[in-house]
């Protein structure tokens, strides 16, 4: 039996997986003639929301991602729904061994696990969890990410409440997606318990023991009309603790909501975007433990999504209300320079590939936000849009002529009929490695 009750300390360590494929199944690259060590991708997970008449139930989607198998690159291939319509599938994740993916509903606070360990290809649903609101208090998981131990750490944007508040964060079982525990405080406080008052996304590091999560808004004020991000702050956990150390205040409805450190071990930089606009740059250079946050750019057009480069050369960032995709040069983190720009319709969510040369951009959010009237007329052309990456000099370029989605998500079977379905967030084959903390 694995121990379940993770140590603070088991959190903090750095963990490096093994490479393990299935024998039988073309998973990741193993050629070292074109990308050195670095494995090439071989397809595509992909959780998608059904539209429509919301008769269907929303879904995982396989999309093949190998040049060399041209009937499958770009297409998709496998499609597995989910047991019940009004899931919202948003942000997912995998099991830290790679053996199995949690793919939890922002609506519905359930979650469902499918095994992948014998045939990537073929993910068998083996788990409905339904356990995770009256368990923990807290409602709307959001980011997936896996730690040692048999767990997952959460991100829960908000509480069984009347406010919907506050958010939170808790462990789940990796075999079961039932609640383990709270990380850090539970929805029912006491007066001296410090934060987090919102919750949204996680970027962990491990070298430096610190957590940093972000703040959209409760989910009573984002999840529906009139939509609005409520939050204003971000919080800095000490990992061993699971307690906040920091909370800062980024300013009036700032609304962060993406983040990632800097991929070097020693690194102490890392960013985050908000729905107001901006960028910030937290750094740690008098290693103090304690960040400071700097805006680093504005009037971006409602960000959706930000990565990084492997080698931490570039920031990607997604605008969803720009329509396009911007690359910035970041070798001072001060002052990224733009150096690239391609126009996607309402991008939303990136998957950047290992070797840093190709990036995949989806183009759905939320079923309550694709196509509503306030917005005006949204995402008629939904799919997974390829675009290549100049890494030497910088600059961005669609793989199709047009510049049209590379892998089509307008017509797609489901459970009940072929129609439309919204893609949001990517994860590579298992043969890609990740690593604690990977969301």
């Amino acid at each position: 039996m694995r121990h379940r009750n993770l140590s603070p300390k088991a959190l903090a360590a750095p963990v490096g997986m093994a490479l393990v494929l299935a024998s039988g199944f073309p998973l990741a690259s193993e050629s070292t003639e074109e990308h050195g060590d670095t494995p090439r991708e071989a397809f595509l997970y992909v959780v998608a929301i059904d539209t429509g008449d919301g008769n269907n139930p929303d879904m995982l989607a396989i999309v093949g991602a190998d040049p060399d198998r041209g009937d499958e690159y770009g297409e998709i291939i496998g499609v597995e729904s989910l047991a019940h319509a009004g899931d919202n599938v948003h942000h997912w994740g995998y099991s830290l061994d790679q053996e199995r993916l949690l793919i939890p509903g922002l609506f519905s606070d359930r979650f469902y696990v499918f095994d992948i360990s014998e045939d990537p290809r073929d993910p068998q649903l083996v788990r409905e969890e339904e356990g995770l609101r009256p368990d923990s208090g807290y409602v709307a998981p959001h980011t997936v990410s896996p730690l040692p131990g048999g767990v997952a750490l959460v991100s829960m944007l908000g509480a069984d409440t009347p406010s919907t508040g506050p958010g939170g964060l808790v462990l789940i079982d990796d075999e079961t997606g039932g609640f383990v525990r709270h990380f850090g405080p539970g929805p029912e406080r006491a007066a001296d318990d410090t934060g987090p008052e919102f919750m949204y996304d996680i970027a962990y590091n491990a070298d430096l023991n610190r957590l940093v999560t972000t703040t959209w808004g409760y989910p009573g004020d984002v999840l529906e009309n009139p939509y609005g991000p409520s939050g204003d702050t971000v919080s800095v956990w000490d990992v061993e603790k699971e307690e906040v150390i920091q909370v800062v205040h980024l300013g009036e409805q700032s609304g962060a909501t993406e983040a990632d450190w800097f991929h070097a071990p020693d690194s102490r930089y890392g960013y985050t975007v908000g729905t107001s606009g901006n960028a910030w740059l937290w750094e740690d250079e008098d290693g103090n433990g304690l960040l400071d946050f700097h805006v680093v750019l504005s009037d971006l057009a409602l960000p959706c999504d930000m990565t990084l480069s492997p080698d931490d050369r570039y920031l990607y960032i997604a605008n969803w209300f720009g329509d396009n995709v911007q690359q910035y040069e970041i070798s001072d983190p001060y002052q990224p320079e733009l150096v690239g720009e391609a126009s996607v319709p309402h991008p939303c969510m990136m998957r950047l590939s290992p070797d840093g040369e190709r990036l995949y951009v989806t183009n759905s959010v939320l079923s309550t936000l694709d196509d509503d009237p306030e917005f005006g007329p949204r995402n008629d052309a939904y799919g997974i849009y390829l675009l290549e990456v100049d890494a030497e000099q910088g600059g961005l370029s669609h793989v199709t002529e047009d510049g049209s989605a590379w892998a089509d998500f307008s017509s797609v079977q489901k459970e009940n009929g072929i129609g439309p379905a919204g893609p949001h967030m990517i994860l590579f084959d298992p043969g890609v490695p990740i690593e604690a903390g990977h969301h």
